[in-house]
């Protein structure tokens, strides 16, 4: 993990494809801050909502045993879904407009700002304990929150790196270590690289469950936590002429 900035990766096409090192001081800590906000925004939505802001895969699964009367919070499931669709798709179209502000600056500015709004509704509505249709505007506002901060970038150091869903982490982290262990001797140090950068990540999420388990206690400010753990990643945004 060196202190040198890599070149940016062959295979660069677009503004949605920035590479951690290039947009990032310390792109390190900021993969596992990101991941770990993520892991307790998870948390916190899964526990307060029934549905998850960033693990979509499962929300997808909620849509198919919900309406068959084993998941009744299904509809936070759908709203975060298509939230998080949405959320993406016009973060990154935002991300490539022309601006005097960098394409990474703009995402960034957008998952603050609706992290901010989420926490607003959350204390407004009271997690909104007291409706079901509530949660699932609240978890339709986070989906689209973390949908925005799924684009923020997707390399780290010319590794694939996800922030808001960590099943692709698990499967290339297989991919990795074998890789490391068997592969050919040239390759090894990429693989080991690309496996240590895998397991820092999935280790950033569960902690981030954690913390979003225990921040059960006091769930009307677990938005504007998040918030400001992401205030904290643009103090380390790469400017560049």
């Amino acid at each position: 993990m060196s202190r040198a900035e890599p070149p940016p990766p062959a295979n660069r096409t677009g503004p949605d494809l920035e590479d951690a090192y290039r947009e990032f001081r310390h792109p390190i800590v900021v993969l596992s801050l990101t991941t770990l906000v993520a892991g307790f925004l998870d948390a916190f939505a899964f526990l307060r909502y029934g549905a998850f802001v960033g693990n979509q895969s499962s929300n997808v699964l909620f849509l198919g045993v919900g309406p068959a009367g084993a998941h009744p919070a299904w509809p936070s499931a759908a709203a975060s879904l298509v939230a998080f669709i949405v959320g993406a798709g016009l973060t990154t179209r935002l991300r490539a407009v022309a601006s005097r502000w960098s394409p990474v600056s703009r995402g960034l500015v957008a998952v603050v700002a609706t992290v901010v709004l989420w926490g607003v509704l959350n204390v407004l509505f009271e997690y909104g304990r007291d409706s079901p249709q509530l949660r699932a505007l609240l978890a339709a506002v986070g989906g689209f929150s973390m949908g925005a901060l799924a684009t923020l970038f997707v390399r780290t150091a010319g590794v694939a790196t996800t922030i808001t869903y960590q099943s692709g982490t698990a499967a290339k982290i297989g991919k990795r270590v074998v890789g490391w262990l068997f592969g050919p001797r040239a390759d090894r140090s990429k693989a080991r690289h690309a496996t240590l950068l895998g397991l820092l990540t999935l280790a950033s999420y569960a902690v981030g469950g954690g913390i979003g388990a225990l921040a059960q206690q006091r769930p009307l400010w677990v938005p504007v936590w998040a918030a400001l753990a992401l205030l904290a990643v643009a103090l380390l945004v790469r400017h560049r002429s």
